[in-house]
């Protein structure tokens, strides 16, 4: 696929989902970013105060695909039969049948004996960015591979994309993603690996004769360590970059790191003046004739049918690209508002590090937000709703829809069963989501969405019993974060005052050494975000490379350790890099 066409891709289908906070749509934003490119498709500009460092690729124009190899262009979707249910009793599988499981495979780089790198896509259709991942000079994944002389491997979540035993939509009946778990998911990983082949490569590439080396960010570098975890003989080592492994219903905390970059920043005026437009909404919210009139400024007529918590939702789309693009993000990021919100366009002069709530009041900022040309053009397309902006036009405004997207159902699956992540409002003084996004509200929208099927609320404490949360430790596997990530909060390098204290450090460990609970093999990249350290392009945070070495010194160490059945050691000097 021509980048052009990818570009093209991503964007269109960004666009065309409705999802809480916590879905799909932010793997995404990921996908998109991580292409160093904003989510209309334009590269990332990197502004002056990133430009820190030369450590950092910056080239802000994506390299095409090489075409130095002919067989690059010739990377297909392949599929592998899996049973639904890894688990079945007696080992019985046929009760519940069986799918096809999509992947891609790059050999281009290969020589006999590398390993085989696995890079998992998690809760996205894997196809808008397979090919980008295994050709693209300026992907990461493509780089190890390539350093390694590797086999490349984009794998797609069960239940995902291609990979479904049955149509993902609004009628599919919740008892279909009975199988749709992160052990099953797992355990395909697990089932693949045993029975990998490449007709045109005379090696076995099975992990009893070669090493695998697991690569993901988010909910994949959760899997990456739960691979390596569970099932140490087939992952030999992984990367987890933001890896939230800790399960709670209960994630406000998602919101804290935000008001917090944003300082950082430079933009703590803009965070101040947020606090307090939306103290001063939610206290407006509370008369039902002011509310009405409050939503329809926001979004034009036909808003006021919406309950308080859905209007809240609407609000809370200022910060969907936090995760990906941190202040950045082109004319739907916070820098693009900040920007608005902080210069009076009467005297063109810019607020003071308090912000103008303190000298105007917290109503001129509300107000100032309600006219921000951007606002109802983004709540229409991350919500999937018509909200018509205007006063004298009623849109279709319905702000309380379900999801339609096929990832946005399977991942409210996932989190309203097993993860929880409800990012509900981060009361206290750094408040910067509207009192009406409650944990209820996030409740409500698991169940609204499929009324039948789920717990009453996600099984976090077996979930954290099953993976082990935040002290989980396997041997052979590095762990980086972003220092305003809001999923670092419940990563083990999480620095939040709940999470248990840790000591990290970023000399490689010994092959198969395990980490106590009060240590672990890690960094976090000053000034970032979410999986920064797999951008290669466009806006980023300088310790993105930093991270990066830390995990292949390692990597070139623990590969001189492997034995395979039957084989010797291998030296330190086979695997240099």
């Amino acid at each position: 696929m021509r980048l052009s066409l990818l570009v093209a891709a991503l964007s269109l289908s960004l666009f065309q989902t409705t999802q809480a906070i916590n879905g799909g749509i932010m793997r995404k934003l990921e996908q998109m970013a991580e292409m160093g490119l904003n989510p209309d498709g334009s590269p990332m500009d990197i502004p002056i105060e990133m430009q820190l460092s030369s450590l950092t690729a910056v080239d802000s124009t994506p390299a095409p695909p090489s075409t130095t190899d002919q067989r690059v262009q010739n990377i297909v979707p392949e599929y592998v039969e899996l049973p639904l249910d890894h688990f079945a009793k007696g080992g019985d599988y046929s009760y519940a049948g069986t799918f096809n499981n999509r992947f891609w495979v790059s050999e281009t780089a290969y020589k006999p004996g590398a390993p085989v790198f696995i890079y998992d896509v998690g809760e996205a259709d894997a196809e808008p960015g397979a090919l980008n991942r295994l050709q693209n000079q300026t992907s990461f994944f493509k780089q190890i591979v390539d350093r390694y002389n590797g086999i490349g491997i984009v794998w797609e979540h069960r239940f995902y994309g291609n990979s479904t035993p049955e149509p993902i939509n609004l009628n599919t009946p919740s008892e279909v993603f009975e199988f749709l778990t992160t052990e099953q998911s797992l355990a395909d990983v697990d089932s693949f690996a045993k029975q990998f082949s490449r007709p045109n490569i005379n090696y076995t590439l099975t992990p009893d004769k070669t090493p695998w080396v697991f690569i993901g960010g988010s909910y994949p570098a959760m899997r990456a360590a739960f691979m390596r975890d569970k099932y140490p003989d087939t992952i030999y080592a992984s990367f987890a970059s933001s890896a939230p492994v800790e399960a709670s219903v209960d994630m406000s905390f998602y919101f804290d790191p935000i008001p917090r970059g944003m300082v950082r920043y430079g933009f703590g005026n803009c965070s101040s003046d947020i606090h307090a437009a939306i103290k001063s909404i939610d206290k407006t919210l509370e008369s039902p004739r002011a509310a009405a009139k409050l939503k329809e400024r926001f979004l034009g007529l036909g808003a006021a049918t919406n309950d308080n918590a859905e209007f809240a939702d609407a609000l809370t789309t200022i910060f969907y690209q936090w995760q990906s693009y941190g202040i950045e993000g082109g004319s739907r990021g916070l820098r693009n508002f900040c920007d608005y919100l902080e210069t009076d366009p009467a005297t063109n002069t810019v607020a003071g590090a308090e912000g103008w709530a303190k000298k105007k009041g917290a109503q001129y900022v509300v107000d100032r937000w309600a006219q921000w040309e951007n606002f109802v053009p983004m709540v229409n397309a991350y919500l999937e709703t018509s909200c018509s902006g205007k006063k004298n036009v009623t849109g279709s405004c319905d702000l309380g829809k379900t999801f339609t997207d096929p990832a946005a159902i399977s991942w409210t699956w996932q989190y309203c069963t097993q993860w929880g992540y409800f990012q509900s409002a981060n009361l206290g003084p750094n408040q910067i989501v509207s009192k009406y996004n409650s944990l209820q509200h996030q409740h409500d929208i698991c169940h609204r969405q499929f009324p039948t099927g789920l717990p009453e609320w996600p099984r976090v404490h077996r979930t954290n019993a099953v993976f082990g949360g935040w002290v989980l430790r396997p041997s052979n596997v590095y762990w980086s974060g972003g220092e305003f990530d809001p999923w670092r909060t419940l990563s083990p390098l999480s620095g939040e005052p709940f999470a248990p204290r840790v000591r990290t450090f970023t000399a490689p460990p010994m092959c198969g050494e395990e980490q106590s609970q009060g240590e672990i093999f890690g960094y976090t990249i000053a000034n970032a975000q979410h999986c920064y350290d797999f951008r290669l392009v466009g806006q980023t945070a300088p310790g993105g490379e930093v991270s990066r070495k830390f995990f292949t010194d390692a990597l070139t160490g623990w590969l001189g350790c492997w034995k395979g059945k039957g084989k010797g050691r291998r030296g330190a000097r086979e695997w240099k890099a």
